[in-house]
């Protein structure tokens, strides 16, 4: 008998490539690649990315490797040598110092970047230094000198801005810091932030905290404690009056000692046991059932319209420090204020990229305040209520384009069943469930909408009062004539 042919893949002088040694290879050369950092920055996921590229890619300026080189991105590269030299002349270094702190960063900002790429080492270390001397020169222009024409053209600024979030056009915050020292005015965080989001959501000092980058700073101080939401979600398994799965084991365990035996002996077992396992099965049952229905209501809930029509009242969430705050007590929906407009789609879709690429470092709560909007927002008439409200501060042409904004921003958004709104989902679900809560709304919006409404019910009430009184003295004077 023949024997089994090895599969060649190719030929490197006189050594045949099998198909062991091409995987003992990768094998070898993950082990000797420096992985001591984790990734920080990413490209956007397919399913996020796919359909809307613009969200994710630079319109004049490239920072970082993914992106350097393109032609219509050429016109600031050369602008970033006059801003290296701005930054040298009020900084009082060299180059050389520049270059040296950044070597001794490379290989730890080399392995900040999911993606591999084809760099020389020393062109590498120039695109580092040059595009963060031109992001802190940039910011210190901004920030400390109030020189807000440092690019002649004012509206290129903007742009730059919204550059300066993209989630593939970053490199790694240590390097900012390590150039920024050359200063002698620190660089007010907090400011960038706000600078960054254009003042469109509230932004709050994190507690001390690791910055990746400028995009992961934004996130950092519009959700400030990392890991630790605004609401309390009650663990869902554990329900009231419901054994642990400790216990369930437990008790199963007693009555399965015998495993697939007890199964084949179960003729021979008392009446009483039989009873008592199938009662336990039977509970079971249930309490995974309703788990799982738990577990629906915790993912979805009503739109703005039928949430009003189940009694549901919406209140905008005054001087609140966090967009994603929301909170839902005694039949009112609490939401703070946001404004829509151009500007804010690229920093959510960037935001909610970096909480889907670094979902175990960051919380996931622009995903989900995304999703609790995109449920929320169905028809114009949903927008035209949070509007009212004064929760939704619409800039775009129409409120379909609002619809549109969070029903195309929440495609493809994935979040875990316990997200840090589950517990408010899930609340409001019952809440709408309530007959007495519809029913009451349902009351007040036939006979409680207008001042005329109001005394027309009063008045039929008064007058029903009245019939009543009416109608009480006549049978007792007639049970007790006066005598």
């Amino acid at each position: 008998m023949a024997s089994q042919k090895e599969i060649t893949l190719g030929v490197e002088g006189a050594h045949v490539i099998t198909v062991e040694d091409k995987m003992k290879g990768k094998l070898t050369k993950l082990w000797e690649e420096d992985h001591s950092e984790e990734f920080t920055i990413f490209r956007a996921p397919f399913n996020i990315r796919h359909s809307k590229k613009i969200m994710f890619e630079p319109s004049v300026i490239s920072i970082g490797p993914y992106y350097l080189g393109r032609p219509h991105l050429r016109a600031m590269q050369e602008k970033k040598w006059r801003f290296l030299q701005s930054f040298l002349d009020h900084g009082g270094c060299q180059i050389e110092d520049c270059i040296r702190k950044i070597k001794k960063l490379e290989r730890r900002a080399v392995s900040c970047y999911s993606e591999t790429f084809k760099m020389k080492s020393n062109d590498f270390i120039e695109m580092m230094v040059l595009d963060g001397c031109f992001i802190v020169e940039f910011f210190h222009k901004y920030i400390i000198a109030k020189d807000h024409k440092a690019i002649n053209e004012g509206w290129i600024s903007l742009i730059i801005e919204n550059d300066l979030i993209l989630l593939e056009n970053q490199i790694p915050f240590f390097i900012i810091e390590e150039l920024h020292g050359f200063l002698e005015n620190p660089l007010d965080f907090a400011e960038i932030a706000r600078i960054l989001t254009r003042q469109k959501i509230p932004i709050k000092a994190p507690s001390q905290q690791k910055i990746h980058h400028l995009l992961h700073l934004c996130h950092c101080y519009a959700v400030p404690v990392p890991g630790n939401p605004s609401h309390s979600t009650e663990n869902v398994d554990s329900l009231p009056g419901q054994p642990s799965d400790a216990t369930q084991n437990a008790v199963s365990a007693k009555l399965h000692s015998g495993g697939m035996q007890i199964a084949a002996s179960e003729q021979n077992l008392p009446p009483s046991i039989l009873c008592i396992r199938g009662i336990i099965l039977f509970l079971k049952n249930l309490w995974h059932k309703k788990a799982e229905k738990e577990e629906r209501e915790g993912m979805t809930i009503p739109c703005a319209t039928e949430l009003v029509e189940a009694g549901v009242k919406f209140k905008k969430l005054e001087q609140s420090d966090e967009l994603t705050k929301i909170t839902f007590q005694s039949g009112i929906l609490w939401i703070p204020r946001l404004q829509i407009d151009d500007s804010i789609r690229p920093l959510f879709m960037n935001l909610i990229a970096l909480e889907q690429c670094m979902s175990l470092q960051v919380p996931n709560h622009f995903s989900t305040y995304i999703m609790f909007m995109d449920k929320l927002v169905n028809t114009r008439h949903d927008v035209r209520i949070l509007r009212d409200k004064g929760i939704l501060n619409n800039m775009l042409a129409s409120e379909e384009d609002v619809t549109l904004f969070f029903n195309q921003t929440g495609q493809s958004v994935y979040i875990p069943q316990d997200h840090y709104l589950a517990e408010l989902f899930k609340m409001l679900n019952k809440y709408c469930k309530s007959s007495y809560h519809k029913n009451r709304a349902r009351f007040c919006h036939d006979y409680c909408n207008s001042p005329w409404s109001i005394i027309s019910v009063i008045a039929g009430i008064v007058l029903l009062i009245l019939t009543f009184a009416q109608t009480f003295m006549a049978v007792f004077s007639y049970i007790r004539p006066p005598s």
